[in-house]
Formats: C-alpha cells, sequence, structure tokens
C-alpha cells in the first residue's frame, strides 16, 4: 500500500520547496557538544535526511543566556553557532533535505539549577514541575530576548539554515505569554487577548526581519493547553493562529502546557493523529498557509489520508522516523508497513531530564549512536549460530547474524515468537507493544533460519545441534516471594501468569507494585476489564512511579480513577492469607486488612539462566553470548541492543 500524498513536494515559500511531506520536527536529543551542534548531532539528524525526511527542524536552540533548561541545550546566541549551522547546513542539503533553526526560550518551564540562576517568565507563576518561581520580566528583560531572538534567527541565516521556527509551544516563553493561564499582567504585554499577543508579533517580526525575505519562517503553536479555565483552547486556536499568521511561511499545530507536558508527544494514552481534527481547524482559517499536523503521527498511511483530506499539509513524524530513519524511502517503494513501526512508549526518546541521556530508541539501539554503530559487516567465515529464545533479544541476534551470512537455527519452548511483548500485547494492554517482536518475526521470516518452536533447549540438545556460537536469550523468571509472608500460597501469582489469564479466587485483586513500572498496570487494567475490583499497593510516594519520565504517571492516574481502581502508595504489604492482606503505612504506625481473592506480585524478575551455566561449565570450545534478561531483566531496549551486538560478534 502506498501514501502518495505523503510524498508530494510541498512549497513553503521563499522559493523553497521540501521533497516531501514527512517532517523530522525540533526535539530534545542531548547530542549537542559544549552548546552547540556537533558531529554526533550532524550523523543523527543526516541519517534522518538519507532516509528521505523533507524537511528536518534542528533541536530548539535557545535565543538568550536566561534561558538554559537541560545540560545539553543548544546556544542560539552563540556566534560559534554559524560555523556549526554551516557544517550540519550542508551535509543534510547534499542529501536533498530542508534544514530549519527552531528558536526558542524555555521561560518558566525552564530551571535555574542548571546555570544557578533565576528563571524568566511573564508573571509570577511557578514551574510546576520543578517548583521554582521566576522573575517576573521587566519591559528590558522583554525587549533583550526580543533582541535574542533576532540574533538567533541572523546566525542561523547566516549558517546556510533554509530558515527558522519559533517555538511558542511546549516549554515556550512565547506561549506562555500568549496564554492567561501563565500570562497575568496588565501592562502592553498582558490583560487581554490583544496584548497577551504582542511578544508572539514582537518575536516573529523580529526573526522575519533578521533572517530576511529568502529565508523561511514557520511558527510551532500550542493550540490546546488542556486548562480551559484560563489557557488556549481549541476554539480559541483558529482565531489565534490568524492572528499570528503575518510573517510566517508555515504553522505547525501542537498541544500541551505547565500542566500537561505529557500531551506534546504523547505516549499510549492518546490515539494516534489525535490532533488532526485541531490540525483541520487551523487550517481552515488560515486560507493557504501551509499547517503541519503533529499528535502521534507514526502510520505513513495515516498521515498520507491525512493529507489528502485536506487536515494538514504536512505531518510531523519525528518518532517514526527515530525508530525506522527509512520510513520515506519504504513508502516511496510501496513497502511503508515493512519500516519498523514506532509504539510510541516514550521510553527513550523522550529524554529532556536530568538524566540527560541520548535520544534512542527500544525499537532501534543505534538511534542516536549513528556515529559509533557502523552497519552489520558480512562474516568472514560461516559458522552455524545456535539461538536460544524467541523473544526481542534472541530474533534481534537471529536477524542480524542470518544477514551476515551465518546458518542460524532459532529455538524457542513457547508455541509462538515473541516473548514477553507479545504476551503483554496478547492479554489486550498495551498492544502496540507486541509490534517490537511481531516485525522482527516478520523479518526473521524473510532469512534462511531455522526456527523450532515447542522445543526446551537443553544441554544435551544443544551438543547435538553442534554449533560454534550459542546466544542465549532464555529471559526472566519470577523471583520468589520474599519479605512477604504467606507469598507461596496458591493465589498468589506473578504478573506474568496474570496476564496469561491466571487470576484464581474470586473478589478483589491486590496488586503488590515492587518495579515501580508497567507490570504493576498491565495486571491491574485486565483484572479491572474483567470487573473484578482491583487495589494497587506500593510502597514508593507514587504508584508505578517510574511512568513520570515516560509521561504516562498523570495518564494512568486519570485512567485508574475511571476504572475504579484503588491506589495506595506509600503502603507496606506484610502478609498474605487466605482471603486478606496484612498492610501498614510505609511511614507511621497501624495495620490494616484489606480483603484480597488473588494477590499479583509485580516483583524484579531473575535471569532465567541455568541453561547458561550448564553450558558454561560443560561444552567446551563454543562461544556462548548472554543477552537481554538472560543476563540481567531490563527493559526491551537493552534485550534488541544486546541482541544485535551477539549477531554482529559471533
Amino acid at each position: 500500500m502506498s501514501a502518495p500524498g505523503l510524498l508530494d513536494p510541498l512549497s513553503l515559500g521563499a522559493g523553497r520547496e521540501a521533497r516531501n511531506r514527512v517532517v523530522f520536527a525540533a526535539h530534545v536529543t542531548n547530542l549537542a557538544e559544549d552548546g552547540l551542534p556537533g558531529e554526533r548531532l550532524a550523523t543523527y539528524l543526516e541519517r534522518r535526511a538519507a532516509g528521505g525526511a523533507g524537511l528536518i527542524v534542528v533541536e530548539e536552540a535557545h535565543v538568550h543566556p536566561s534561558s538554559h533548561p537541560y545540560e545539553r541545550a543548544i546556544r542560539g546566541y552563540d556566534p560559534a553557532i554559524v560555523a556549526a549551522y554551516r557544517c550540519l547546513a550542508d551535509r543534510l542539503h547534499r542529501l536533498g533535505a530542508l534544514v530549519l533553526a527552531q528558536l526558542g526560550h524555555a521561560g518558566m518551564q525552564g530551571t535555574g539549577h542548571v546555570r544557578k540562576q533565576a528563571l524568566w517568565a511573564p508573571s509570577a507563576v511557578p514551574n510546576p514541575a520543578t517548583l521554582e518561581m521566576p522573575k517576573v520580566m521587566e519591559p528590558e528583560d522583554v525587549a533583550a530576548v526580543v533582541e535574542g531572538f533576532a540574533l538567533a534567527a541572523r546566525h542561523a541565516a547566516d549558517g546556510g539554515m533554509d530558515g527558522v521556527e519559533v517555538n511558542a509551544g511546549q516549554h515556550s516563553l512565547v506561549r506562555q505569554f500568549l496564554s492567561g493561564l501563565t500570562n497575568r499582567r496588565d501592562d502592553a504585554y498582558g490583560g487581554d487577548q490583544e496584548r497577551r499577543l504582542r511578544f508572539a508579533r514582537e518575536v516573529v517580526a523580529a526573526v522575519r526581519g533578521a533572517a530576511g525575505d529568502r529565508a523561511l519562517v514557520g511558527l510551532r503553536l500550542c493550540c490546546d493547553e488542556l486548562a480551559p479555565w484560563a489557557g488556549i483552547t481549541p476554539e480559541d486556536a483558529p482565531d489565534l493562529a490568524l492572528a499570528l499568521r503575518d510573517g510566517l511561511d508555515y504553522l505547525g499545530v501542537a498541544a500541551g502546557s505547565i500542566y500537561s507536558v505529557e500531551e506534546t508527544r504523547p505516549g499510549l494514552h492518546r490515539p494516534p493523529g489525535h490532533l488532526l481534527d485541531l490540525a483541520a481547524a487551523v487550517r481552515a482559517r488560515l486560507d493557504g498557509l501551509p499547517v503541519l499536523a503533529s499528535g502521534g503521527l507514526v502510520d505513513a498511511v495515516q498521515a498520507s489520508e491525512a493529507i489528502a483530506a485536506g487536515r494538514a499539509d504536512a505531518c510531523e513524524m519525528t518518532r517514526a522516523l527515530i525508530a525506522d530513519p527509512d520510513l520515506p524511502h519504504m513508502v516511496a517503494e510501496g513497502r511503508p508497513r515493512r519500516a519498523r513501526p514506532c509504539i510510541r512508549c516514550n521510553q527513550d526518546c523522550a529524554v529532556r531530564s536530568a538524566a540527560n541521556a541520548p535520544v534512542s530508541c527500544i525499537h532501534n539501539p543505534e538511534a542516536g549512536h549513528e556515529s559509533d554503530v557502523a552497519a552489520p559487516a558480512p562474516a568472514a567465515r560461516r559458522h552455524h549460530v545456535l539461538v536460544v529464545g524467541g523473544g526481542p533479544a534472541g530474533l534481534e541476534a537471529a536477524i542480524v547474524a542470518a544477514g551476515r551470512g551465518h546458518r542460524v537455527t532459532l529455538l524457542e519452548r513457547g508455541l509462538a515468537l515473541g516473548g514477553t511483548p507479545r504476551a503483554v500485547a496478547a492479554s489486550g494492554q498495551r498492544q502496540p507493544f507486541g509490534l517490537v517482536s511481531s516485525w522482527r518475526a516478520e523479518r526473521l521470516a524473510e532469512l534462511d533460519v531455522e526456527v523450532r518452536l515447542g522445543v526446551e533447549a537443553t544441554r544435551s540438545l544443544v551438543e547435538e545441534v553442534r554449533p560454534e556460537a550459542v546466544v542465549l536469550a532464555t529471559g526472566a523468571r519470577p523471583r520468589p516471594a520474599e519479605r512477604l509472608a504467606g507469598g507461596d500460597q496458591p493465589h498468589v501469582v506473578s504478573v506474568r501468569r496474570a496476564l496469561a489469564g491466571h487470576l484464581p479466587g474470586a473478589g478483589r485483586v491486590v496488586v503488590i507494585d515492587r518495579q515501580g513500572g508497567y507490570p504493576a498496570i498491565d495486571a491491574a487494567r485486565l483484572a479491572a476489564g474483567l470487573g473484578r475490583p482491583v487495589t494497587v499497593l506500593s510502597e514508593d510516594p507514587f504508584v508505578s512511579g517510574q511512568l513520570g519520565s515516560t509521561g504516562e504517571l498523570s495518564p494512568w492516574y486519570r485512567a485508574a480513577a475511571a476504572l475504579g481502581i484503588d491506589l495506595r502508595p506509600l503502603t507496606v504489604a506484610l502478609e498474605v492469607t487466605p482471603g486478606a492482606v496484612r498492610t501498614r503505612p510505609r511511614f507511621g504506625t497501624g495495620e490494616d486488612w484489606l480483603e484480597a481473592g488473588c494477590v499479583v506480585l509485580a516483583d524484579h524478575e531473575l535471569p532465567d539462566d541455568a541453561l547458561h551455566r550448564q553450558l558454561a561449565a560443560h561444552l567446551a570450545g563454543v562461544r556462548l553470548h548472554r543477552v537481554g534478561d538472560c543476563l540481567a531483566p531490563r527493559r526491551v531496549l537493552h534485550a534488541v541492543l544486546e541482541g544485535g551486538r551477539a549477531g554482529r560478534e559471533v
């Protein structure tokens, strides 16, 4: 199935034309070097240009020293950026992409901790994420930031960029001036809608004047802050966009505010393309100005249909291109479904955090590491490689090893390939997660690999196969119930057993969350969907607190409330009896009994490494590789990464 609308050229003004309508939008990468786009960021973007992206918007460059919201932020006001831009633009132009610099200022959504300075903001509204109170900007501060935008635009133009994009979306001072949620001034820059527009208009005018008529100027605009009591609403958005149209060559539609950061590039709690109606409404009001849609657009067919239907002129497909840079080429070949699918999990591509981790992808761990990882080389000598385990790690190892020319045999104890992602999806939870495995199973079927299902690998079987290398991807096993009296009773089950449909007893299901991630949620949702009352206990301050880094914590709490799931943080499970769980507060005294017909223990797992220990002790002359959860139970990214490494090394 082809997607012709997505591949049509797009005229953007200033004599510039994008070769197609696939946009790789600005996003935090943590790949900048000393505040400038360097080799790592260039190689990362270059890979997306080589894959066919039509328009690439470089990570936001901050326009004034008062904005440095994370350690590896780009300094757009630094004169040294001109040379960095020139190098970057030359490389991306050679590959056929248009390239813009995004310009912005984080305002009160930054942090003063990186540079030990006060935040700047329109009004005295604290940052909900850090609880920092900003300095209210005075007229000279406003003027300095406007001039900072102009300076950064000149730097981009002098560096050979095709233009600039002003950020008035998430983490944006411009949006903060536009919104009554954050602008409570009563002067020339606030007090009513017309005065709240002034700062944005001054910024766009300054940028247009500095960049010149031959440069593109775009605006990424928040069109729904999801705070209707004071913020920008979808009903306001078309008129707001029209009021800011002067001087623009295109407008991008975005969503999210200080209270809904998770809505800017949302995860699984929103359906793909959820902002298309909003983009269509804005586009209808702008009468010819190109509009870029966003909102979880990861499917080429959906994006093409949106363009063909006139809902948008181009689509931001950022996460889809992180997962598979070659998506545009595959669409051109009529094979969009063959592209490695983005599952919108945000586990490794959302990196605006104190961890400062480089951008990557659980499905494509090479993303963000293009400078370090070479394509697999053909094998110098063909070996017989045995892969034990058909989850993500084993599948990746088999695909890479077979692609290099090795003879590969894969053994899987189950009756289907896929491992944990398949089990989770089959239970009806996080169904896109299953694509991590099903996509690899499809790629494996294209190769000459012997796959044996329903086979339990043993030492004697391995000796019978006589491989020259063994990749052990045998996964993880449940951890015995520790620190929980009565945890060995038959109505206490692991998350894996719960997802397989084993929820014994009747009445309330109590989930004890010791991981802080998705397993407890999967079990709780499954039980609630079966009509059973559910309580989730956690010793942490938040139930499933690890979801904060992916933007899924607030949506999970909302979903739990809608399903009637009782969340009890800071609660210790002391004992399980045949019909109840004894608990106490983590901090405090007193005990309580909670009725429980079934208890699901969501605990950290242990490596299923018994076969590895046997082979290491008794199988001489065979190279052994442990990968994924067999080495240490972690996330899918590690399984795929280590499987690929083993496939390269055998």
